[in-house]
Order: structure tokens, then sequence, then C-alpha cells
């Protein structure tokens, strides 16, 4: 593996995602000759730390995908992963569908930028 380790939006040949886009939050490293996501990083938040005001609950009526949801609180499939980081204490898995009956924190779509940027930033710290 090369030690590459940038993130996809400063490599140029590469194509921006959408900062939405939970590949956003991964290194790229290349081996053979192909570019390959270091996928072990995570991203954690304190969700005791958000303020109420940021988010409003939802009950789920029937089980389903964190897509579902994402498109339906922010119209985009993208923001599927903070769904699941923000409601990680009560769900198993981002890869099970989310059973009907349960009680989600949603950030408001107002919020969403802020908490993208304060991730931007703990990837991504200023150079002092």
């Amino acid at each position: 593996m090369s030690t590459l380790g940038e993130f996809q939006k400063n490599i140029d040949e590469l194509n921006i995602l959408p900062d939405s886009r939970y590949e956003n939050i991964f290194r790229v490293f290349t081996k053979q000759g192909k570019y390959i996501y270091n996928i072990l990083k995570t991203v954690n938040i304190d969700t005791e730390s958000i303020p109420p005001s940021y988010y409003q609950t939802t009950k789920t009526v029937t089980e389903s995908p964190y897509t579902f949801i994402s498109y339906s609180a922010y119209n985009t499939t993208d923001l599927w992963w903070l769904i699941y980081i923000i409601n990680k204490d009560i769900l198993k898995s981002p890869i099970e569908l989310i059973p009907g009956g349960t009680k989600l924190k949603i950030l408001k779509i107002d919020k969403v930028r802020d908490v993208l940027d304060q991730i931007s930033i703990m990837l991504n710290p200023p150079s002092t």
C-alpha cells in the first residue's frame, strides 16, 4: 500500500465528492495502481454535547433503511451515516434495517452544515 494518505478532495485525479458523502472521512491510498479507502477510520460524535435545538425526534413507522430516513429528512441518501452516528447508542448496526417504532434523533437540516464543518475540522486540523 502506498503512503498517499490524502483525502479524496486533495487528489486531482479523483472526483470531488459532495461534503455529505461518507467517503470523505477516509484517507485514500493506492495499491497495485488503484485507489483504495482506509475504512478503519471512524467518526464519533458526543451526542450528549449536541444541544437539543440541533435535532428533532421522529419515530419510524415501519422497518426502514438508513437511506430512506436520510432522504426523508434531507432530500439526499448521502447522510445515512450521520443518522447512524447520532443514534448509534440505540441502533445495532449501520447495515441492518432500522426497526419500526424506533425513536431517532434527526439533526435539523439547517444544523447539518455545522456538524459537517466540525467533522471536517476534526479530520483536517488547521496547521499551526
